[in-house]
């Protein structure tokens, strides 16, 4: 069990006893509240929190939203507190017990990270903990039980001098706070929602709906409106765990929908690139077909049309020899343009042997002198082997072509279920994947078996080209 899996495990049972003290306490009241009614509201809310935060804990574990899920579940258990038929532990209670609205305040706020973006967001958040844990502080030092709205609460240990007109005042300005305090919540998540692209909205929808719908119950309560509003702004809570959640898991849902997306259009742009270059080496193989073999044979006919006119007109003249030496010659000369052609398209030792020859093969031939490891084991897959072939084979012709360099090392192997490839050099560096289409049609080359290209290539440093496709099982 992993770390993170044992301390889940063990705030969930700490959650279960906190909820039931949490019930003892509810039970045990002397109030003349329905105890079943909070005990369920405190299951709904304080069990419900801490359970969907877990989950989302554990499956976001990147993002602090569950983290904040479970303490705003540990807070509302607190708020029990206020509960107790002791006066020192109600007053305690009192003060404390509202630590749970500058959660729900931070979980807002910050969703779906958890982590608040930005100054004013952190302002508003302190400032939330502060209305919310000790707004009714200073009211207390002037307010009986009653004029808190509870006449069978016990004796407020922190009353100093009763004075209703005074604790009224006081707890009228509370009620302004959280008026103000709604208000400009509500205009800062309006205009992140329509800042917000519309894929990502499916995630703020239902917490913000949900949220603002609390918060807007709670400040109707705290303006006086009674006992009813506030049990509607704890019901319309209860319900924000599971908006919380939907949210993650909705937004969860719309990012690998966008990674899938961003998936294929690059996939798209591979093809193009690929069909790109395939028309474009077509054209090249034609050009120098054109340009090198075809030229020579057609000399080569010349050649051999003008020998046999001298041979029929003389079989005994001395140019006879020479022009057959020149014919041969150009045959030789172009068996061996197509050979080098037929070897760029794709070389018969890597079809016959395999990739390790092939490799040493590339390594003899190479501008620069080449350190060669290769240790693949058995046969690879023939799309696996070809596209190793060519990476190297292209390094090595930038190495020749760009590098200034002295010496190249090549790594070849086969590890876990891919095969690593490693290209090497002491040149000028500077190589970028992004600009140089013979990087970028390896790329693609490679990304076509699921596999990965790097290129660190820093000025002056030399260039390190890694490569990583999955090999399957050997053939």
């Amino acid at each position: 069990m992993s770390s993170l899996h044992r301390a889940l495990l063990g705030l969930a049972l700490a959650g279960l006893a906190c909820g039931l003290a949490a019930i003892t306490l509810v039970a045990t009241s002397d109030r003349s509240t329905d105890p079943t009614a909070l005990i369920v509201l405190a299951i709904g809310l304080g069990w419900g929190f801490i359970g969907t935060g877990l989950y989302a804990w554990r499956r976001r574990p990147e993002s602090r939203t569950g983290m904040l899920m479970v303490l705003f579940g540990f807070a509302w258990f607190l708020s029990a507190v206020s509960l107790s038929n002791a006066p020192l532990v109600y007053t305690s209670g009192s003060v404390v017990g509202g630590l749970w609205g500058g959660v729900f305040l931070q979980l807002e706020l910050a969703f779906p990270s958890g982590r608040l973006a930005s100054r004013t967001d952190r302002v508003l958040t302190v400032a939330g903990y502060l209305l919310f844990t000790l707004g009714t502080l200073p009211a207390m030092f002037f307010a009986a039980p009653h004029d808190l709205g509870c006449d069978d609460c016990p004796t407020n240990v922190l009353l100093v001098h009763h004075d209703a007109g005074v604790a009224t005042a006081l707890l009228a300005l509370v009620a302004l706070g959280y008026a103000v305090l709604f208000v400009i919540v509500l205009v800062r998540l309006t205009r992140r929602w329509l800042r917000t692209p519309p894929l990502e909205r499916i995630q703020l929808t239902p917490v913000y709906a949900c949220g603002l719908l609390a918060f807007l119950l709670v400040t109707v309560a705290q303006s006086g409106a009674g006992k009813g509003a506030l049990w509607a702004a704890f019901i319309a809570t209860a319900v924000l765990p599971f908006a919380f959640l939907a949210g993650l898991l909705r937004g969860h849902v719309a990012r690998l929908d966008a990674e899938l997306r961003a998936r294929l259009e690059e996939l798209r742009a591979s093809r193009a690139r690929l069909v790109e270059a395939s028309d474009t080496e077509r054209r090249r193989l034609e050009r120098n077909l054109h340009d090198g073999a075809q030229s020579r044979f057609v000399g080569l006919a010349l050649l051999l049309g003008h020998a046999r006119r001298r041979v029929d007109a003389d079989p005994t003249d001395p140019e006879i020899p020479d022009l057959l030496a020149q014919a041969t010659a150009e045959l030789q000369a172009g068996l061996a343009e197509l050979r080098e052609l037929a070897r760029g398209i794709h070389p018969p030792l890597l079809t016959d042997q395999g990739l390790e020859p092939a490799l040493h093969a590339l390594a003899a031939r190479a501008p620069v002198p080449v350190t060669l490891a290769a240790d693949v084991g058995e046969r690879l897959p023939a799309p696996v082997e070809i596209a190793a072939y060519f990476v190297v084979s292209e390094a090595l012709a930038n190495v020749g072509k760009y590098a200034r360099a002295s010496e190249a090392t090549i790594a070849v192997r086969r590890v876990n279920g891919l095969v690593t490839v490693d290209v090497a050099d002491d040149g000028v560096g500077g190589a970028d994947a992004a600009r140089g289409t013979g990087l970028r049609g390896l790329n693609d080359r490679v990304a076509v078996l699921d596999g990965t290209l790097a290129v660190d290539s820093p000025s002056g440093g030399g260039t390190r080209l890694h490569v990583e496709i999955p090999c399957g099982k050997a053939v």
